[in-house]
């Protein structure tokens, strides 16, 4: 996506410096490996192993930083990890630069959620074990190498902190897994709450102390060459020692976000059309002022099919069976759109379902995952689109997004969420009004944080087909608000594919269907037009809405409302 901006910029006469993600092949670097590893620890590459290479100052992936161009482009182009780095604002290179432009997947950076399971610990006090019997052995080989050369004692592991260090996470990590156990259902504690005996200051010391931790990660990296490899939990076990605020347990897990703070000295502007003000401001710490653009015509048709609620469990269910409205769905689709390019998006454990239904009716349909899809734009001339379902990220990245946005206080007095809650809403959409029966949170932080997510990540997924410039059809088949700004027609699937006529419809959706019947047939029996403006105005309802009875009724069998 960098390079895609890079290209864009420059085709219009923009200059532009591209920092890109870390050392590759061409930049022939001796520790290429262990500089991943570091960078994978959200670690300062010139404080870890690029301090001490003897080709630091002829390095081609750190001379990104320090050359002229630097300073010639009128514009810098980096990636989220840089974000997170530590020392990003401190770098000569961003000098008097006042503007930061973030991107959509920039933001997710800001408040980037960190997760230890529980069989992640028991791993890594595993492999602390063996790196400490690592250390050990080679302490004790290097003093009887020294005393027999030289016939003095040199200062052991032990004596420099690393054996003290790896006790100190080892104990973090026991304690832990022990908290996560002890958790029924899903609980805030405050981190300091969880290890069992509180940190000294000679602890905090040694955790802060950067070049010991350094020395720790480089016998890990030596050790991962001989099959004891660890998990790169150390930063974040740092981080959860260290920790003012509260994390999240659930019986197998811990979580909490990791924020990146901006400088207070540089004007923030957010292009993320599918971001919620509210929350924004408080993981930015300052007020958002929401820039309206110019309208665009939107290019794209996009029905959204509202006969289900398309919940994760509820699609799986419905796929399962041998009588499917979804499979059923999928097939109408196809064969209407067959030799043209489709692109499914569904959750990841209907892929393989949709792909065989897909393969056998259409042919030349892509299948992709609500997780893969961010920042794609392979799919931007695609002339089809199918979605299908709401994405519902898990309740526990909810109440992450909402603590890092509003704080503890968007939790109760005992450190738990608000219930998220089942209701009746009824809503403009469209030109219509429906009832809609959908899950919700009370509190409008909480509405705040759904929107961003949940709603957010069904945007971004209509969004691949990119609408506004694409004059693509695109079925959503979900009954989850849009915002306003995207122009949807909301329909019965039966409205679209008269062989779904029947599936999935309401009572008092059949019920207007056959009152629409007999007031066109009353009219035209009084010897008056029978139009869709006479037929409403009998019923009471608005015009639009009568326009999606109006085929339906004058041409469907009569019978009774389905119950």
């Amino acid at each position: 996506m960098a390079e895609q901006v890079q290209r864009d910029l420059e085709a219009v006469g923009v200059s532009t410096h591209h920092w890109r993600a870390g050392p590759t092949e061409e930049d022939d670097c001796p520790q290429r490996e262990l500089v991943q590893f570091f960078r994978d620890l959200n670690y300062r590459i010139r404080l870890g192993p690029c301090r001490e290479c003897p080709r630091e100052r002829r390095c081609p992936y750190l001379q990104l930083f320090r050359c002229s161009a630097n300073q010639r482009a009128q514009v810098l182009i980096v990636t989220s990890w840089h974000l997170r780095r530590s020392d990003l604002w401190e770098l000569k290179a961003l000098e008097n630069r006042p503007l930061v432009i973030l991107d959509e997947d920039a933001t997710t950076a800001l408040a980037a959620p960190i997760e230890l399971r529980d069989d992640r610990l028991r791993n890594f006090v595993e492999q602390l074990d063996a790196l400490r019997k690592h250390l050990v052995v080679a302490a004790a080989d290097i003093e009887a190498l020294v005393a027999g050369v030289t016939g003095h004692k040199t200062e052991s592991a032990a004596e420099d902190g690393l054996l003290t260090l790896i006790d100190l996470f080892r104990r973090a990590a026991l304690d832990l897994l022990t908290a996560c156990a002890r958790t029924i259902g899903g609980a805030w504690q405050p981190a300091a709450s969880i290890l069992g005996q509180p940190l000294t200051d000679g602890d905090r010391k040694l955790l802060k102390d950067e070049a010991t931790l350094n020395r720790l990660l480089h016998a890990a990296y030596e050790a991962a060459h001989r099959r004891t490899a660890l998990p790169n939990l150390f930063a974040d076990l740092v981080e959860l020692m260290l920790r003012d605020g509260p994390v999240h347990l659930t019986p197998r897990t811990c979580r909490w976000a990791r924020q990146t703070m901006l400088p207070t000295n540089r004007e923030i502007i957010v292009l993320d059309a599918t971001a919620e003000p509210a929350v924004l401001e408080g993981i930015l710490g300052r007020p958002v002022t929401v820039v309206s653009l110019p309208p665009v015509e939107q290019q794209a048709t996009v029905y959204q099919v509202m006969d289900r609620i398309a919940t994760r469990s509820g699609n799986r269910k419905d796929l399962a069976v041998d009588d499917s409205y979804l499979k059923r769905l999928v097939t109408e689709v196809a064969r209407r759109h067959r030799g043209e390019p489709l692109l499914c998006i569904s959750f990841k454990s209907d892929t393989e379902v949709l792909e065989e239904l897909l393969e056998r009716e259409h042919g030349k349909a892509t299948v992709i995952h609500y997780g893969g899809l961010r920042g794609l734009n392979a799919f931007a001339e695609y002339p089809v689109g199918l979605v299908i379902g709401r994405p519902m990220p898990n309740e526990a990245s909810l109440q992450l997004l909402a603590v890092a946005a509003f704080g503890v206080g968007a939790l109760d007095e005992n450190l738990r969420a608000p219930p998220l809650q089942w209701q009746l809403d009824t809503l403009a959409m469209g030109p219509d009004l429906w009832t809609i029966r959908r899950q919700q949170y009370d509190d409008p932080r909480w509405q705040a944080v759904w929107r961003h997510l949940v709603t957010g990540e069904l945007m971004q997924a209509i969004g691949r087909l990119r609408p506004l410039t694409n004059p693509a059809i695109v079925y959503v088949v979900s009954n989850e608000p849009l915002p306003p700004e995207l122009d949807v027609t909301t329909v019965y699937a039966g409205e679209l594919f008269p062989n779904l006529a029947i599936s999935g419809r309401r009572s008092d959706y059949e019920g207007r269907l056959l009152k629409y019947a007999e007031i066109a047939a009353e009219l035209e029996a009084a010897g008056l037009e029978p139009n869709n403006r006479a037929v409403c105005q009998k019923m009471g309802i608005k015009e639009c809405n009568g326009f999606r009875y109006r085929h339906l009724a004058l041409t469907r069998p009569r019978g009774p409302p389905r119950e």
